[in-house]
């Protein structure tokens, strides 16, 4: 079946203003703004609730990679390549893949994952395929063998994954977005079309001198557990895409980097109800090779939106569940999540460190701590985010 989208009209006023949607709004960023620095309490803007992933000797986590959703809980194994199913509780397994490998029906590596607990089904991708598997690691089908890394792919429903194709320095316009069928691996490309491929410019030092030119990307889609945003810049417009495919405007950068050749560029990080996260990444940019490889190169800043202030900040987040401050999140993951959740992973040896030193302060925290072993699996900290 071939999907398609109306041409969209993508020149929206640049203020905040209701959307067809009565709880959504129109969000204007000015991302060449600076935004001040304000502590933000974990406790105050999400109710919490923890779910202590089950460890075992066969069952070990080796990563702070998380997905949690209404049907189960999806780590990263202890062994290279192992993909870990729990169920919602975090105490029973409900699947296991590990074949990573060089044969025709083994990953080389995992460069994401994509889990449908209804198909009972994993998506695994390497550099150069999309492979699929049971619950069981047993390989099923090849749907892709074109180059992952210059694609985003995400879960869109029970017979497709969305996909979107980067097409470094095309300067014609050009449809990104594409339907891949979960049975045959067909493409059917939406009728959404970008004027040019929009990315920073960075320039890479070496130490010898001499420099590469390289392009900075932003992905052109961001997505939850349950829902899925169009975000390359492109488009000047971050949109929500709902169930039935049609699009609706959520936020607009002031200055369109389709017309506005020096601001910044949007990279959005999420958005719920009340809050929505966002950063930013440079026209132009010089960095060390010797940074790079040291992990020195400059992170851009995180700002967050409250809708109710109607106020931007630099949010630096507080956890009155722990008094030990070097505990306290950088940052809240809403990929890994369903919409209006947030999640934090707290490493089991920090915790046991914490409740030995009598600093938790959350009794549901502090007893789920009193059992646990430094090498144990981590703690998923579970935001609901307040409205």
């Amino acid at each position: 079946m071939k999907y398609l989208i109306l041409a969209l009209a993508l020149s929206f006023v640049c203020s905040c203003k209701q959307t067809n949607d009565k709880n959504i709004q129109l969000v204007t960023v000015d991302v060449a703004k600076d935004y001040p620095p304000k502590e933000v309490w974990l406790q105050d803007i999400a109710d919490i609730e923890y779910i202590p992933l089950a460890t075992t000797d066969s069952v070990l986590v080796n990563s702070d990679f998380s997905v949690v959703s209404n049907d189960g809980i999806v780590v990263r194994g202890g062994e290279v390549g192992e993909i870990l199913l729990f169920d919602k509780q975090g105490q029973t397994l409900q699947g296991r893949i590990c074949c990573q490998g060089q044969g025709p029906e083994e990953y080389t590596a995992v460069i994401f994952n994509i889990v449908d607990w209804q198909r009972k089904e994993v998506f695994i991708a390497d550099f150069t395929t999309l492979k699929v598997y049971d619950f069981s690691g047993k390989y099923l089908r090849t749907l892709s063998r074109q180059s992952i890394m210059d694609l985003n792919i995400t879960d869109l429903n029970r017979d497709y994954l969305l996909c979107s194709l980067f097409k470094e320095g095309n300067e014609d316009p050009y449809a990104p977005y594409f339907l891949l069928s979960k049975e045959d691996g067909k493409i059917d490309t939406l009728s959404i079309k970008i004027p040019r491929c929009i990315a920073s410019d960075r320039k890479i030092v070496w130490d010898d001198g001499h420099t590469n030119n390289a392009y900075g990307i932003l992905p052109q889609l961001y997505s939850c557990a349950d829902k899925i945003w169009l975000t390359d810049v492109a488009l000047d417009t971050i949109f929500v895409m709902h169930p039935d495919l049609h699009l609706e405007p959520v936020m607009v950068p002031l200055h369109a980097p389709t017309t506005n050749l020096e601001a910044p560029l949007l990279l959005f990080r999420g958005m719920n109800d009340r809050y929505a996260w966002i950063s930013r990444l440079p026209r132009q940019v010089t960095v060390k090779m010797s940074d790079m490889v040291a992990n020195r190169e400059k992170r851009e800043k995180l700002y967050m939106y409250d809708r109710n202030a109607d106020e931007w900040c630099e949010p630096v987040y507080r956890n009155r569940a722990i008094n030990n401050c070097e505990m306290d999140p950088k940052f809240i993951n809403t990929t890994a999540v369903p919409y209006g959740y947030g999640l934090i992973e707290l490493n089991a040896m920090d915790l046991a460190e914490a409740y030995a030193n009598n600093q938790i302060t959350d009794e549901k925290l502090k007893e789920i701590a009193s059992n646990l072993k430094e090498e144990d699996n981590p703690v998923l900290m579970i935001l609901k985010f307040k409205n």
